[in-house]
């Protein structure tokens, strides 16, 4: 996963770190003497473990549910929710006819789901495993690989042992276990982290190709070539004075301005990316011959048409009511903008800072606000690496650390294993 050293620096805006972020002790014992792709494994693989160890705990009292019988095996526990989806896009592929209702509403069917996973996972049919242990290994090996990316590209701002700590926070917190399931969560990370690793580095053409990628695991174009526009905006708009040169230290530090060679590169990554975000809905629309293929399929979940920004208010209305679902939904803005106003996350740069302002925007447009959510703030990782900056010392990192597992029993017992037998909340 990991790509070969930056260009020129005449072209490379490498993130350095920052005094107020580094001065960390350095790591001690065993670890410390590992190499530094080691050191994040050993990370990983613990805190991979442990949600292992928890999803196994938590199949003995899983009910019998719609998958499988009751304390179900680890196989069938790879059976759950959406992994039979990807099972489908194996064993039927795409419909070139949309299934619908007696209404004439389009239903559930695969057009949902990119066909990124399914695909890898048909790699190892040679194994003769069954697709959810196949596909479950290559949600695993993208989450190891996620796990090098984001520390390769986020340790030279925050520090080594933070990124450590960060690691830690990320694949311990409370849907971590989407991480390790059929699901392609672990591979739309690793791409996106790839891919602003890579722009981070100046090599912006040379992320085009994982971009595309991206986009084909999980439907993350749309605010992903957003968050390259915005980042090339800033940058176009800096280089020509129209901002203050005061903001790039002040707003976004720990970056230095591109040249204009870096800036197009930039900008034709961006464009490719939203390209890309258009090519999936576009095969949907020319083997289905219906144009709105991808999105009727997608908005089939919430029973309504596409409609931006409506979600929130009728989701939250039914929530709280409607007159608190205003009130709801003032404190959601307000916990975006203090997220997005916090000095550890903007001294992750531009790169980081963009993306997570790209991800929440396009959630807040388009997301109907399930309990989904959880799941869906996955792609915000480099939150995660603010979180331990601006956590500081251990004993708050761990309290941090406690809190995850805790959310992970929660998510595990009442939303994977189907545990509430009133209340059916979807991962």
């Amino acid at each position: 996963m990991t790509p070969p050293a930056a260009e020129s620096s005449t072209s490379s805006t490498a993130q350095q770190p920052l005094a107020s972020n580094t001065a960390s002790p350095p790591l001690h014992g065993t670890l410390s003497r590992l190499p530094r792709p080691l050191q994040v494994l050993a990370v990983w693989a613990t805190a991979s473990a442990l949600t292992f160890l928890i999803l196994r705990l938590g199949a003995q009292d899983t009910p019998a549910t719609p998958w499988g019988g009751a304390a179900p095996s680890w196989e069938e526990h790879m059976r759950f929710w959406d992994a039979g989806w990807y099972n489908r896009i194996v064993e039927e592929g795409y419909p070139d006819q949309l299934p619908v209702s007696a209404d004439g509403r389009v239903t559930q069917n695969t057009w949902a789901f990119m066909p990124l996973l399914s695909g890898l996972a048909s790699l190892l049919a040679w194994t003769g495993w069954s697709f959810y242990v196949r596909a479950a290994i290559v949600s695993i090996l993208a989450s190891a690989g996620a796990a090098l990316v984001m520390d390769r590209w986020l340790s030279p701002v925050t520090g080594r042992r933070t990124s450590l700590w960060a690691v830690a926070l990320v694949w311990s917190s409370p849907c971590a276990a989407i991480l390790q399931v059929p699901y392609a969560e672990s591979l739309g990370l690793a791409l996106v982290g790839l891919t602003l690793w890579l722009a981070s580095r100046g090599r912006a053409l040379a992320a085009i190709p994982v971009a595309l990628a991206a986009c084909f695991a999980r439907p993350v174009g749309v605010p992903l070539g957003a968050a390259l526009g915005l980042w090339w905006s800033w940058e176009a708009a800096c280089a020509r004075g129209w901002l203050p040169p005061i903001w790039f230290s002040r707003l976004l530090p720990g970056r230095s301005p591109q040249g204009p060679g870096g800036r197009w590169r930039l900008l034709a990554l961006a464009l490719s990316t939203c390209a890309a975000a258009l090519t999936w809905p576009a095969i949907a629309w020319l083997t289905t011959g219906r144009q709105d293929a991808y999105t009727a399929t997608e908005t089939s979940w919430r029973g309504a048409d596409l409609a931006p920004f409506v979600p929130w208010l009728t989701r939250l209305g039914d929530w709280v009511g409607p007159h608190l679902g205003l009130i709801l939904l003032a404190v959601v803005l307000v916990i975006v903008g203090l997220l997005l106003s916090a000095p550890s996350l903007r001294s992750l740069g531009p790169v980081a800072w963009f993306w997570c302002l790209g991800y929440l925007l396009y959630l807040l447009i388009f997301f109907d606000p399930t309990t989904s959510v959880l799941r869906l703030l996955l792609p915000l990782a480099p939150a995660g690496w603010a979180l331990a900056t601006a956590a500081g010392t251990t004993r708050r990192r761990l309290a941090l650390l406690a809190a995850c597992v805790v959310g992970q029993l929660v998510w595990v017992s009442w939303v994977w294993d189907f545990g509430s037998v009133s209340v059916h909340w979807v991962p």
